[in-house]
């Protein structure tokens, strides 16, 4: 009963310094995922079809976020930017380096899609006369979207989970708020009992979109 007393007791603390740091993590989430989702399909489009040199340093950037981690990336931008006379807050650089790592992954993950869809499909689709974004738009993506789904559903809630990695800027979002609570109640148990609870709910509300999204297709497709 104890137990149950000192948790409600430093879930009362935790909770609304918790909410403040949730709508940090939103904010840096969503606008994260959506640079990594708009810049992910100009790589995927530019390697998919190998277009001169753009394609060159297309994949060199893929490489360069998909074998470095990520904590050394945001400490190189947020320490280095300043250094070349380039001045971003702790937000906006954790917002921009957490979509440029996450378009890395994003692109392989359509690219992926892409390649899945029959090359028949292509090539009628030229035949007709289409041009490549037509082509993209209305043949290939719909049926590489079913296809990727699952994966890249996976790969955002990895991003709201990275998204934690931003405190080490000052970021001040729900990691670096549980920090802060653990330093008010001291019971680092309860406190990241409480912030595994609000990432779990987070991350379902990615997964049920998701499932909404991949049953729609299903139906689209039949």
């Amino acid at each position: 009963m104890n137990v149950i007393n000192e948790f409600i007791h430093v879930a009362e603390i935790t909770c609304p310094m918790l909410l403040q740091g949730l709508g940090i993590t939103i904010a840096v989430s969503v606008l994260s995922i959506v640079i990594a989702l708009v810049l992910g399909m100009i790589l995927s489009y530019v390697c998919l079809f190998k277009i001169k040199a753009a394609s060159k340093a297309a994949r060199i950037f893929i490489k360069i976020f998909r074998c470095t981690p990520f904590m050394v990336q945001v400490y190189i931008a947020y320490y280095g930017l300043p250094a070349i006379g380039i001045n971003v807050n702790a937000f906006w650089t954790g917002v921009i380096i957490l979509g440029l790592y996450t378009a890395a992954y994003v692109s392989v993950i359509l690219e992926s899609g892409y390649n899945a869809v029959p090359i028949g499909q292509y090539e009628s689709a030229f035949a007709g006369g289409m041009g490549r974004f037509q082509m993209m738009k209305r043949i290939i993506m719909p049926q590489a979207l079913r296809v990727v789904i699952p994966s890249l559903t996976g790969q955002l809630i990895q991003t709201v989970k990275d998204s934690s990695i931003l405190s080490i800027i000052t970021v001040a979002e729900m990691t670096m708020m549980t920090k802060e609570a653990i330093g008010i109640t001291f019971s680092p148990l309860f406190v990241y009992v409480c912030a595994a609870v609000f990432y779990w709910a987070l991350n379902l509300i990615i997964e049920f979109t998701s499932k909404r999204i991949e049953k729609r297709c299903n139906r689209a497709e039949l």
